[in-house]
């Protein structure tokens, strides 16, 4: 059982979770290091994790050698991913960074391949803590700008892996392991409903208390289909845009696209 002392930050949670709960962390991570073998990147190569969160994987594979720049726009998640990197000696730091700011901050053409994991890339037309508020031209358009600073920060060959929810996901609010938070057990729970009428997606981590309480973060975010992110990257200018497996990845479907 995770143990808190005291009411742990979305942050210090979601990566208790990620370790523990949601994937075989060593077996995913080696399926990363076979894939960037496989596409011939190199530990000299430049990488970024445009939604690094905590570091999980990309944290992992800099302690292997490869050279990573990391950013994320969530204060929590960057003062974890200091707190994680002192621990373990590695001389990173996470940026605090919107994509959009990419462009100010990054060389064009730079980076040999990008992360973009977590199921981070639907919110960049807003939903995190919060309902988007968007028209779906608007939000389209959104996607579409922020595909394409991808895409231009990286070379020529260079590879983007992308991920988001399952088109076919199974709404459901689903136990997933337990907790203590100073002293008091609690369930740990994930939520999460495709709404197409409302035209949106609702996620949430829950924590349920003994008296069966529950309190989280309410995470609604536009509803982006495989198909219409396989149509941005392309739109943008990815010359090749797969569906790629990795047998550790049991939550959401990953895109490989090459510039």
């Amino acid at each position: 059982m995770i143990k808190f002392a005291h009411e742990p930050s979305f942050a210090e949670l979601w990566d208790a979770c990620l370790y523990n709960f949601l994937y075989d962390a060593p077996k995913y991570i080696k399926e990363v290091e076979t894939l960037l073998i496989k596409l011939k990147i190199a530990k000299k190569s430049n990488l970024i994790d445009l939604s690094a969160g905590t570091g999980f994987m990309s944290m992992e594979l800099a302690e292997r050698g490869y050279k990573f720049e990391y950013m994320d726009a969530m204060d929590d998640e960057i003062k974890e991913f200091s707190r994680k990197a002192r621990e373990r000696n590695l001389p990173v730091k996470s940026r605090k960074l919107n994509w959009l700011e990419i462009p100010n901050t990054y060389p064009r053409e730079h980076f040999d391949m990008a992360f973009c994991r977590g199921n981070s890339f639907i919110y960049a037309a807003g939903g995190w803590n919060g309902q988007p508020q968007m028209g779906r031209s608007n939000r389209l358009e959104l996607y579409v700008k922020t595909a394409k600073v991808f895409y231009d920060s990286l070379k020529n060959g260079g590879y983007l892996y992308v991920d988001k929810f399952r088109d076919d996901e199974i709404p459901g609010k689903n136990l997933v392991g337990n907790v203590l938070v100073a002293g008091k057990p609690h369930d740990l729970l994930f939520y999460t409903e495709i709404k197409r009428a409302e035209g949106h997606r609702s996620a949430s981590m829950l924590l349920r208390d003994e008296q069966g309480h529950e309190r989280g973060l309410p995470n609604m975010t536009y509803i982006l289909t495989l198909q219409e992110l396989t149509g941005i990257l392309k739109e943008v200018g990815f010359s090749d845009v797969r569906k790629i497996k990795l047998e550790s990845e049991t939550h959401f479907d990953v895109l490989l696209a090459k510039k």
